[in-house]
């Protein structure tokens, strides 16, 4: 299905709104990144995919940043993170500052599974986009950043 509004009659919010509900639906579908994680031949379910990317991201972060980042309680990213360490994806370090606290990073197999998803979903992306120009997929790219920055701002994007 094929939704282009009409820009004259069409409130730029409402359709916001409707073309973010349909992009959320497809990409939380479970196949969509089984197809990229098999594509690239990483054998990881998503919410451990998701964890492993987030602690690549923010650099050797603390547990309770990782289930911060993620939107989690710590419970749930501890069973996450314990199975990226069982699997050899993460590794856990001590905590310079704070003796008792622990430190995550992607081991070198976690990084090379994180590329080969992430080149894999750039190639889906790519024959997806085929027919778009540059530009357009360069303002897609920029209004998503920036639509992101606005939800992760420490006021919700409103001041």
């Amino acid at each position: 299905m094929t939704t282009t509004p009409d820009p004259a009659t069409s409130d730029p919010h409402e359709e916001l709104e409707r073309a973010l509900t349909r992009v959320v639906r497809r990409v939380f579908v479970p196949t969509a990144g089984e197809a990229s994680r098999q594509q690239a031949g990483v054998d990881l379910e998503r919410a451990t995919y998701s964890t492993l990317a987030r602690i690549a991201d923010l650099d050797h972060p603390r547990l309770t940043e990782v289930a911060a980042a993620m939107g989690l309680d710590t419970s749930t990213a501890s069973r996450h993170t314990k199975r990226l360490v069982e699997d050899g994806y993460v590794e856990v370090t001590a905590c310079n500052e704070d003796a008792r606290a622990r430190r995550y990073h992607p081991t070198p197999a976690g990084e090379q599974a994180l590329q080969r998803v992430r080149t894999a979903r750039r190639d889906q992306l790519a024959a997806l986009l085929d027919a778009w120009t540059s530009d357009d997929v360069q303002v897609l790219a920029s209004g998503l950043h920036r639509l992101v920055d606005a939800l992760e701002a420490p006021d919700g994007g409103r001041g």
